[in-house]
């Protein structure tokens, strides 16, 4: 069994001998960064007053307003408005997505992210290797998609917060609205059928090309933060290429869910670990 440390320098090397890198980013790696949906710290900090109602992490709080159908709609985006805001355009790029950037971003690189929350983007990635199909907290769309169009809220992020007369709702006249058919606006965010896919399509054919162009390369996956919630999009694909590929590598730095098949373990570098300090060590 290697230790931590034989397990860095190894992975030191993968990276420093590849010849191109293929980035799985999970929501691991925003939580390592401190923007954690689990962390009732963070919740107390942003959401006191949820807190005062039991809601103790930003999940609990999200669950009581995920559906714009089921709720208050002043109520909705009292939550949202401010989720929104904390996430997107107050948080600046945290550590661990700025210390990947130094490990990588001289390699030829390409990203799939499923986080929503353009870390990638404000650690200074190029965005046309970001291939990010979940969705933006950047953007709205249409509650019944009218269009594939997706409108870029902060302005009307800014309004709602601005002029909220308590801490849980916005005024009736700030709810957003879709200015082709007036329906209400929502975040843009892969929740159910509803979901406006195409515009966070369209790297999807280079992401494609650039995987399967490194099949005879030295290709490295690079897993970061990656679970079991959409394992398809990140955490599979990799560990079929990871096998198919002859002289590919797989690298999966994650705190928990950090095995592989045993069909591609001589291929694989498993890091068990606190992830920010992982990332930090492969500097």
């Amino acid at each position: 069994m290697q230790n931590y440390s034989d397990k860095i320098a190894k992975a030191k090397e993968l990276i420093r001998q590849a010849d191109r890198v293929i980035i799985g980013i999970g929501a691991g790696l925003s939580a390592a960064g401190g923007l954690c949906y689990g962390d009732p710290a963070l919740g107390l900090k942003w959401y006191p007053e949820y807190h005062g109602m039991g809601l103790k992490t930003i999940g609990q709080i999200m669950g009581n307003y995920w559906d714009l159908r089921q709720c208050k709609a002043e109520s909705y985006w009292g939550f949202w408005g401010q989720h929104i805001w904390h996430m997107r355009y107050e948080a600046e790029a945290t550590a661990p997505y700025l210390d990947l950037h130094r490990i990588v971003s001289e390699k030829d690189y390409f990203i799939c992210t499923t986080n929503v929350d353009s870390q990638v983007e404000k650690a200074g990635f190029d965005l046309a290797r970001i291939f990010a199909p979940q969705g933006n907290y950047g953007y709205f769309q249409c509650s019944e998609p009218c269009s594939n169009d997706l409108y870029d809220n902060q302005d009307m992020i800014h309004t709602m917060l601005r002029n909220m007369p308590n801490p849980f709702d916005i005024r009736a006249e700030d709810i957003p609205l879709c200015p082709r058919c007036e329906r209400p606006l929502i975040p843009n965010l892969r929740s159910d059928q509803r979901f406006v896919e195409k515009p966070h399509l369209l790297l999807a054919p280079e992401y494609e090309d650039f995987v399967m162009q490194g099949q005879n390369e030295n290709t490295l996956f690079l897993e970061l933060g990656v679970g079991y919630n959409t394992p398809v999009i990140i955490r599979f694909p990799f560990e079929t290429l990871t096998n198919h590929f002859a002289n590919a590598h797989l690298i999966r730095i994650n705190n928990s869910d950090g095995d592989v098949p045993k069909e591609i373990a001589s291929k694989s570098i498993c890091i068990q670990e606190d992830l920010a300090k992982a990332l930090h060590d492969l500097i």
